[in-house]
């Protein structure tokens, strides 16, 4: 009885990381890397630019008092929401995504795109 729970448990801790969203992934390797928080308020995001590897979190914090969006974006600021699916966060939500590619992802506020963007560089 001992081994099987033994077994139970070591399969559980080596079981494959499940994909979360199309254009995302919950790759391996993220343990090495903790979540990076990206807070949005009236009208910021902090840090503006991070550096991220591939299969790390990101989690978007919304500390301000007003509604956030965060969209991914193509070089030209053009909404594309490939991989970033924008959807209001109010006081207090977060959306966290993890990308399964390298690149530079570039982002905005589809509610304030003058005020508020940023850019992840997502590495190996």
């Amino acid at each position: 009885m001992r081994a099987l729970a033994t077994v139970a448990v070591l399969s559980a801790a080596f079981a494959a990381p499940t994909v979360a969203t199309p254009g995302v992934s919950s790759a391996a390797g993220h343990a090495r890397h903790p979540t990076v928080t990206i807070r949005m308020g009236e009208f910021f995001y902090r840090p503006k630019h991070v550096t991220v590897h591939v299969g790390q979190k990101v989690r978007f914090l919304n500390v301000g008092k007003i509604a956030h969006t965060v969209a991914d974006t193509d070089a030209h600021g053009n909404v594309r929401s490939k991989l970033i699916r924008p959807r209001a966060l109010a006081h207090g939500e977060s959306q966290t995504v993890t990308f399964s590619r390298p690149g530079v992802v570039d982002y905005l506020c589809t509610f304030h795109p003058t005020l508020m963007r940023g850019t992840i560089d997502v590495v190996r």
